[in-house]
């Protein structure tokens, strides 16, 4: 029996929705196809490697495997298949209301997709038809803010229908975000554009004056206590270093502690920009199994690639992921992965975005890892050597690979080492951290800091 599938893949980036092209799964291979009106657009296409000014009327095929069922900037509109994430056991309670259940692997996959794989981050919406595009596009619901009433419960069915009681697409308040993994409860939201007061309302998708599209991240207690506060304290101190960091708040939904944070991927207009994770860019040309395998050190050589632009500066490119790691090194953020690093797209100039998930994550025992991914050869004994590559010395190598002489490296490694000088005072005020956490966290940090200040 033919497995074969086909969807349609639509954007609203230039102001009108328009159908980009067309995507057609069989079960050997994916492929897309643009569409001629779009392509004299002259608008940003599926990604940065399967660009149309890369690929134009020829079909873009990739065979499946194991990691991607689907080209890689598609496949990041599902969410994985983790039994404990947030916004897949979501979607899947939906299509259970609805009659199917029971899927597993691609088939739900597929079926996710059709439902929740446009509204998202980013720019891209997929649908099962042009039908259901015009209808998503055209039917509207009025932009309104809504207090947070105490008897709101949590589940699908609750949460969606306090909205509308009549609505068809109950999935459209959940969108992938650029962090794979689902360790971390998130919805996406629209809140008044001054901030955050407690009241929220269905995400954009219009010009909608007084309000900001946030991702709001809840805090699972019983497995990351106190990770609001110090994601907070995180991305203070990002700003305090120089990097571009969205606008944030901490607060309550109900009980719960939670951080919104506003959405880079919006224009003023509530626009979608052009945003794609590195995994789904690396992953578009070189085979990964994972958004950690990979090595700082190849970033450099991949922003240097003459024929694919990552990033219009290139030399800003690798001075940012050389900051990013030290910056995650100083604040005991061992999981700065290719998912949690994109790049995003205005007036044809492309960036990294603003940070994003940069908790500490070494306060918690699952994830006190150094670094998620490898760099400059730490703890490898190099050819003819007896001795593994320390932390200093593997420091230099990335700054090397990342274009940055001694004194640009020696210099960010100053001013990083200042900035975050009151990292341990700032987590021991934290209230909601447990004491044995901080004392983690603290001990870890202290001994890069030592390393590095020598």
């Amino acid at each position: 029996m033919s497995t074969d599938r086909e969807a349609v893949v639509w954007s609203r980036i230039g102001a009108i929705p328009a159908r980009m092209g067309r995507v057609y799964i069989t079960d050997k291979d994916c492929r897309f196809t643009y569409d001629d009106q779009y392509l004299e657009t002259g608008l940003p296409g599926l990604g940065v490697v399967y660009a149309p000014e890369h690929f134009g009327k020829t079909t873009i095929t990739m065979a499946r495997n194991e990691r991607f069922d689907l080209l890689p900037p598609l496949q990041a509109l599902i969410p994985p298949r983790h039994a404990e994430n947030f916004q897949r056991n979501l979607a899947l309670k939906y299509l259970a209301s609805r009659g199917i259940k029971g899927l597993t692997g691609f088939d739900a996959d597929w079926e996710i997709l059709k439902v929740s794989g446009h509204g998202g981050i980013g720019h891209l919406d997929l649908f099962e038809d042009d039908d259901k595009a015009r209808a998503w596009y055209n039917n509207v619901p009025p932009q309104e803010l809504y207090s947070i009433p105490d008897e709101l419960g949590f589940s699908l069915k609750e949460f969606i229908t306090w909205f509308e009681d009549d609505i068809d697409v109950l999935i459209q308040t959940i969108g992938p975000t650029p962090s794979v993994g689902g360790a971390i409860p998130k919805l996406l939201l629209a809140i008044p554009a001054s901030g955050w007061d407690g009241r929220i309302g269905l995400p954009t998708r219009q010009k909608s004056p007084g309000v900001t599209d946030v991702v709001l991240k809840f805090e699972q207690t019983t497995r990351y206590p106190g990770i609001i506060e110090l994601e907070a304290l995180a991305m203070d101190l990002h700003r305090e270093a120089g990097f571009d960091v969205p606008r944030y708040w901490p607060c309550q939904f109900r009980d719960m502690p939670a951080l919104a944070i506003e959405r880079f991927d919006r224009t003023a207009n509530n626009l979608p920009l052009m945003t794609e994770s590195l995994f789904s860019i690396i992953a578009s040309g070189a085979p990964l199994t994972d958004h950690f395998s990979y090595r700082y050190d190849f970033l450099a050589r991949a922003i240097d690639t003459p024929n694919i632009e990552i990033v219009t500066d290139r030399q800003a490119g690798k001075a940012h992921v050389f900051q990013r790691l030290v910056m995650s090194l100083l604040t005991g953020n061992g999981d700065l992965h290719l998912d949690n690093l994109s790049i995003m797209q205005t007036d044809k100039v492309r960036r990294f975005t603003p940070v994003y998930d940069p908790a500490p994550m070494r306060a918690y025992a699952q994830h006190d890892m150094l670094s998620v991914m490898p760099f400059g050869d730490y703890g490898d004994i190099p050819p003819g050597g007896n001795t593994p590559v320390g932390l200093v010395e593997a420091i230099g190598r990335l700054a090397k690979n990342c274009g940055l002489d001694k004194p640009q490296r020696d210099n960010t490694l100053h001013r990083l080492l200042e900035v975050t000088r009151s990292f341990t005072e700032r987590v021991n005020t934290l209230a909601t951290v447990p004491d044995a956490n901080k004392e983690r966290l603290v001990g870890r940090v202290r001994s890069i800091r030592d390393q590095l200040s020598g």
